[in-house]
């Protein structure tokens, strides 16, 4: 029997015999209904008796009770910081049940078909990331955003067309580790406006979710982080030159871009010599699509193993979601799939850091260091950072994801913009 219930049980013991003694009483006087001489005519006590044994029994039992109230108070004086202490626990316990079930999908463990929001559709069942579909509209200059589409237009325009693209769902278990909870509450009350996010929050004025379900899904979020330290040790760099290997020639050396373009070179060679055109140029084709993608995986492999582009590649994995348009559904080993990304660093949901302004942002003498705190720790919302920035307190911070010596190589190449 936990302490609690035993609590509750002594309550209602300690009720139920005061009903009782009430009980009791009500009826005791209903068998005795002779009435009572007043005690102000009833003779009593003298003072031999009064300020004697009758003086000496009252004072020892309110010592007593004395004793009893002073040791409960400081007993519960002990006792209540633990017993605070368990109710929050519990309290955020039960918050981050509900966040889980907000957050599962039919896939999960957790899910409730009437209450679970489904971020796990796009975020991956163990919040690790995933991708979600997302129609994005063209930024061709010489389109007409208002043009109606047909047939016609499509014909004649088809670089205006929406295209739909699989954008990047980023990893949830760094979110606490990179946002504060705050920053967490804002994003997913108010979703990111041009991205697969939508608001959750009530209000935002487009969502369903009040204020206690948006902490439940903060809380979740930061019940599933991993630990600085394992998140430094993942080595950015060291992961994405393995990723570059595998492309290229697969885990385990047999696979890969590699070969697949042995197994279409073989398809093609095994055709027989009453083969059709169409087969043929089916295989020829299917050869040329697997020596570009072979192509692609060389050229990301070349770029990532280069260690003078180690910046570029930490840039590309940590900033670039906000810092370059389209970066979040471009994919560098096949680039054609979608359309090209901006200029690099060159700005999106975040400001455009090209043309020297991170520079004059971050000038000497101090600049290097104000620039390393700006993005290991970030500078509260209208808050000054740099020479004339008013932070929007929407930045996230790196210095529990990275390393000091990997944000050092991102500020340089930053500069470098």
């Amino acid at each position: 029997m936990s302490f609690r219930t035993t609590l509750i049980v002594l309550n209602l013991v300690v009720f139920g015999g005061i009903l009782a003694f009430i009980v009791y009483r009500v009826f005791s006087l209903r068998r005795n209904p002779e009435p009572r001489k007043p005690q102000n005519i009833e003779t009593f006590f003298d003072d031999e008796v009064l300020e004697g044994p009758k003086l000496e029994r009252v004072l020892f039992v309110s010592l007593i009770s004395l004793v009893l109230i002073v040791v409960a108070l400081v007993a519960y004086f002990l006792w209540e910081p633990f017993r605070e202490a368990d109710a929050n626990a519990g309290f955020n316990q039960r918050s981050i049940g509900r966040g889980a079930t907000l957050f599962a999908n039919n896939q999960s463990p957790h899910y409730d078909s009437t209450k679970s929001l489904l971020c796990a559709n796009c975020h991956g069942v163990d919040a690790g990331g995933g991708t979600a579909n997302f129609v994005i509209k063209s930024e061709v200059a010489t389109c007409d955003p208002n043009a109606k589409i047909t047939e016609e237009y499509a014909a004649q325009h088809p670089e205006c067309l929406p295209k739909q693209v699989a954008w990047q769902a980023p990893n949830l278990t760094f979110a606490a580790l990179r946002y504060s909870s705050a920053q967490l509450k804002q994003i997913i009350t108010y979703g990111r406006p041009g991205t697969p996010m939508p608001a959750w929050g009530v209000v935002s004025g487009r969502g369903a979710l009040d204020d206690q379900s948006i902490q439940d899904l903060v809380n979740y979020l930061e019940s599933i982080k991993i630990t600085p330290t394992k998140a430094k040790a993942l080595d950015d760099i060291s992961v994405t030159r393995k990723a570059a290997l595998d492309a290229v020639q697969g885990p385990k050396g047999d696979g890969g871009a590699k070969a697949a373009l042995a197994k279409a070179q073989a398809a093609l060679a095994a055709l027989p010599a009453t083969a059709t055109a169409d087969e043929r140029a089916t295989a020829t084709a299917a050869v040329a699509s697997a020596q570009t993608d072979l192509n692609n995986a060389l050229a990301y492999q070349a770029l990532v193993d280069n260690p003078a582009n180690e910046g570029l590649v930490l840039f590309e994995n940590n900033c670039a979601r906000c810092h370059t348009r389209g970066w979040s559904y471009y994919d560098p080993l096949h680039p054609a799939a979608n359309p090209p990304p901006g200029p690099m660093g060159g700005g999106a949901y975040g400001p455009d850091l090209t043309g020297g302004d991170e520079n004059r942002q971050f000038p000497p003498p101090d600049g290097d260091t104000n620039l390393y705190t700006w993005i290991a720790i970030g500078v509260p919302a209208n808050q000054g950072y740099g020479l004339r920035g008013i932070s929007s307190g929407r930045m996230p911070h790196f210095g529990d994801v990275l390393t000091k010596d990997q944000i050092t190589k991102i500020m340089a190449y930053e500069r470098s913009l």
